[in-house]
């Protein structure tokens, strides 16, 4: 009876044991998620941060157009360009913001998904904002081709109206 006891005993310790490694090998399965999650979401963030800067360039192309467009004289054809050009780049634009607004902090999506659909979704944020950095470097691509590159950007994203503020601390 005693060796069935001390049997049963080791086998129960045992079996405890197990559950501590069984539990060690979950929360660095977990933790191992939250990083994997917090990589892929830092790097559709970089995207984000890849192409806000040039939004400021979309509202200079903007209004290069349009100075072009009340040009008097302006052939039919080029006018016909410089719409639709004004068009890609809102477009563009507009994608932008609908991805800004659509996007949610990865706090929020842990708190309602799952690691697999935490994944899935930045995928699909990530293949999104390409999307939108795409419209933006053709459309902004197009309009510098159609009006030159005098669309008055400057090295910080703002129009200063041609004001040198290189003397200026910002």
């Amino acid at each position: 009876m005693r060796i069935l006891t001390l049997l049963f005993a080791i086998a129960f310790f045992a079996a405890c044991g197990n559950g501590e490694v069984s539990s060690d090998a979950s929360l660095e399965a977990m933790e191992a998620a939250r990083v994997a999650q917090e990589a892929a979401y830092e790097g559709m963030n970089e995207a984000h941060d890849r192409i806000m800067p040039r939004m400021g360039e979309i509202t200079a192309a903007q209004r290069a157009i349009k100075e072009q467009l009340e040009m008097d004289g302006l052939a039919e054809d080029k006018k016909e360009l410089l719409e639709a050009a004004y068009e890609q780049l809102e477009d563009a634009n507009d994608g932008m913001m609908e991805w800004m607004q659509g996007m949610k902090p990865l706090e929020e999506l842990r708190e309602t998904m799952d690691n697999d659909a935490i994944i899935t979704y930045i995928r699909e944020e990530s293949a999104d904002i390409a999307d939108v950095e795409t419209a933006i470097n053709s459309s902004v691509a197009m309009a510098k081709e159609l009006v030159g590159d005098h669309s008055g950007h400057s090295h910080d994203g703002h129009d200063h109206d041609g004001h040198d503020h290189s003397g200026h601390n910002h």
